[in-house]
């Protein structure tokens, strides 16, 4: 029994410990709370009810955040800032949601040839509306949020 031997068992202990290990974390509580997440790249990677959408023109080169009474609040100009409110992650909504939501014009997105496409927002919640098919997204209310912030 040479060398290479003690090697190779002692690889697969350590790949049975690594998988054991592996078994433990995957049903911790932590990992189930962060899977359930509705604006987690993990829930949409296991088959949670998020797909992703850019709701945006294919060359945007500037959104607008409107206030509730379609005041400009903010231009976004970078393709950063773009892109984290043009491709989002959206979930399901109800058709009772629906009817009872008011929407209102929230994002514009134009681009260089002057073509526009609107967002809208029901107010005070993460319920969207492009092109008149409804939705939810809680990862567009958070990075809203962030952007909105002095």
């Amino acid at each position: 029994m040479g060398f290479k031997f003690w090697l190779k068992v002692a690889f697969m202990i350590g790949s049975f410990g690594l998988v054991i290990y592996g078994m433990q974390q995957l049903r911790s509580s932590d990992f189930a709370r962060e899977a359930q997440k509705d604006d987690s790249a993990l829930s949409l990677l296991l088959g949670g009810e998020t797909r992703p959408l850019n709701w945006c023109l294919p060359e945007t080169k500037k959104v607008e955040i409107l206030s509730e009474k379609g005041e400009v609040l903010k231009a976004l100009t970078s393709t950063q800032d773009i892109s984290s409110v043009c491709e989002i992650l959206i979930g399901p909504i109800s058709t009772d949601v629906v009817q009872k939501s008011q929407f209102n014009r929230r994002l514009v997105a134009s681009d260089a040839k002057g073509a526009t496409k609107t967002l809208e927002q029901a107010a005070n919640s993460p319920y969207f509306r492009a092109d008149e098919m409804p939705m939810s997204s809680v990862m567009l209310e958070k990075v809203l949020q962030r952007l909105l912030q002095p």
